[in-house]
């Protein structure tokens, strides 16, 4: 994107993260511009490489100048604020009738209990799947009574 060889590029960014350290400004950690990694090449070779934080992005923008500056900051900004939107925008849950819902919870305790689960991991679950498809859940599944029992719960029985 900023049309440098790699190498070159983490020579600029070690050069960068070297300022930061020998400067001793508390305020500037280089942690929080570039995070140091690696990666495997095609030649099955370690080699490093930086994860770039927004910040990290906006100092190598700054760097560049002429028109690979403008069309680099271009696109980063532009990619940085689709992703804010992205997060920041409400999720659309698609709607679910009664019917599939019930299949759904209906479903989810017949696995549940197959695989040994007691009721109390599946009345969460089903509590869970009311919640996630934003339905109201029942005041049944939302308390315990002292000294409820359920059917499916045989070893408090058998004590």
């Amino acid at each position: 994107m900023v049309e440098k060889k790699h190498k070159n590029l983490l020579a600029d960014i070690r050069g960068y993260i070297e300022i930061m350290e020998r400067s001793g400004e508390l305020k500037f950690q280089p942690s929080e511009f570039f995070i140091l990694s690696t990666y495997v090449s095609e030649q099955n070779k370690e080699l490093p490489c930086y994860f770039i934080t927004k910040k990290g992005c906006d100092m190598i923008a700054n760097k560049l100048t002429g028109e690979k500056g403008v069309l680099f900051t271009a696109a980063y900004v532009s990619a940085f604020e689709e992703m804010q939107q992205t997060i920041a925008a409400p999720r659309h849950i698609p709607e679910v009738s009664p019917g599939g819902l019930a299949k759904l919870i209906l479903a989810t305790r017949k696995v549940m209990l197959e695989a040994g689960s007691s009721a109390l991991d599946v009345r969460e679950a089903t509590k869970s799947i009311y919640e996630t498809w934003r339905v109201p859940v029942p005041p049944v599944l939302t308390k315990h009574l002292p000294g409820q029992i359920s059917l499916f719960e045989r070893p408090a029985l058998e004590q």
